[in-house]
């Protein structure tokens, strides 16, 4: 799943809004929406706040762990 549908998807579920989670890292909601929308990425300093405040680890986050097969001859 891509980083930002994990991330939408925790905001929703926390039932949270994107300019609250913006105000916790201490960026802007413009800021906040290109990086969730894959424009800009994430410090890591912004995902160890986030990974905590999820109470879950940055890999869980921000790691896809999509498969890819590769096809042999």
């Amino acid at each position: 799943m891509p980083v930002q549908s994990k991330l939408k998807g925790l905001i929703a579920e926390f039932g949270l809004s994107q300019k609250q989670l913006a105000k916790h890292l201490g960026i802007t909601l413009r800021t906040f929406n290109d990086k969730i929308n894959g424009k800009t990425d994430f410090s890591l300093k912004e995902a160890r706040i986030v990974s905590s405040y999820f109470g879950k680890t940055i890999e869980e986050i921000f790691l896809e762990s999509e498969l890819t097969q590769t096809k042999q001859n």
